[in-house]
């Protein structure tokens, strides 16, 4: 009968030890980082809230971009509308064609400029919000990876299986001294 009680006894402090163990892995990890780890899962999870947003915007500035770039192209149109008209003759008051092809092709400048402001300030968003995930996704395979001092921690089977070995052991040692 004292076999099965002893069986009980190494159980009973295996699963204890392993227990400790456990517990002592997660407050060594939070000694070193457990505060910055909440932090930086905090950080990740605002930069996914923001992502919806800042695709709406850089979609209204594609739509923007698109209809200035069709604006610009219709005023360019223009411009040698009247360049031809005024090359068959068709047109014969010069300097007033003049004007208004001046006055196109300027308009044809500003809108290009605006189109392509546009876009700049989608490419600057995207490129940004791609840095920063980028810096977030760094950070996270940080908080992923648990050291304490230069050894890896040990996953939780493993704490658990190193736990039951040593208090099989001390239980053993405690019977048999």
């Amino acid at each position: 009968m004292t076999l099965p009680a002893r069986v009980t006894t190494y159980v009973v402090l295996g699963a204890i030890a392993a227990g400790v163990v456990a517990y002592g892995f997660h407050q060594v990890d939070q000694l070193f980082g457990g505060a910055d780890d909440a932090a930086t899962v905090a950080a990740s999870q605002a930069q996914l809230a923001l992502h919806p947003a800042l695709s709406r915007w850089r979609a209204r500035l594609a739509a923007a971009e698109r209809h200035t770039a069709q604006l610009a192209a219709q005023s360019h149109e223009l411009a040698n509308a009247l360049r031809i008209q005024m090359l068959q003759g068709r047109r014969v008051d010069t300097i007033q064609v003049l004007r208004e092809i001046a006055t196109a092709d300027s308009s044809a400048t500003v809108q290009c400029g605006l189109a392509l402001a546009a876009c700049q300030q989608r490419a600057a968003s995207a490129e940004h919000e791609a840095d920063s995930l980028a810096t977030r996704l760094m950070a996270q395979v940080r908080v992923g990876q648990c050291h304490v001092l230069w050894v890896p921690c040990p996953s939780r089977t493993l704490s658990f299986l190193l736990g039951a070995l040593g208090g099989g052991a001390a239980a053993y040692w405690m019977e048999h001294r």
